[in-house]
């Protein structure tokens, strides 16, 4: 009787140690708490490139610049399987002062059928997208005109 109850007691911790370690992987992290842990989250680069990584849903959130780091927040459905989302411009600056540049987020979910909300936020690194060695580039997120972002370097 001893083992069964034995063998009843390990399986049990193990499904809660699954279990607290997906939730804390899955918390979103802010701004106050990237910056107090600057290598907390992975900083992607700016790609130059025409073509489009994935098409799938997400909402943005919120956006800032720090320094040469674009910070993003997005909202998307998932949960079961590894999201990536790829920053990519097409080199095409806006003729204005300062330069303008439409900055696309991608999303691919990975045929993702899960329905959690997931809350995250993304970085990446500007410096591939500036426009001559100094200055300032107004970035248009995904088209938004409404919504322009300013990179000072």
């Amino acid at each position: 009787m001893n083992r069964y109850v034995l063998i009843f007691l390990v399986a049990a911790l193990t499904i809660a140690a699954c279990s607290t370690t997906r939730k804390q992987r899955k918390d979103p992290q802010t701004a106050e708490a990237i910056a107090h842990k600057p290598f907390a989250i992975e900083v992607k680069a700016v790609i130059l490139d025409t073509a489009q990584a994935g098409k799938d849903a997400y909402k943005l959130a919120k956006s800032r610049v720090s320094g040469d780091t674009l910070f993003v927040d997005v909202e998307y459905s998932g949960g079961c399987k590894d999201h990536v989302f790829t920053a990519r411009h097409n080199g095409q600056y806006m003729k204005s002062m300062p330069a303008q540049l439409n900055l696309t987020i991608d999303h691919n979910g990975n045929a993702d059928a899960c329905r959690e909300l997931i809350k995250e936020t993304l970085a990446f690194d500007l410096r591939g997208a500036r426009y001559g060695s100094s200055g300032t580039l107004i970035l248009l997120l995904n088209g938004d005109r409404s919504n322009k972002i300013t990179y000072t370097y």
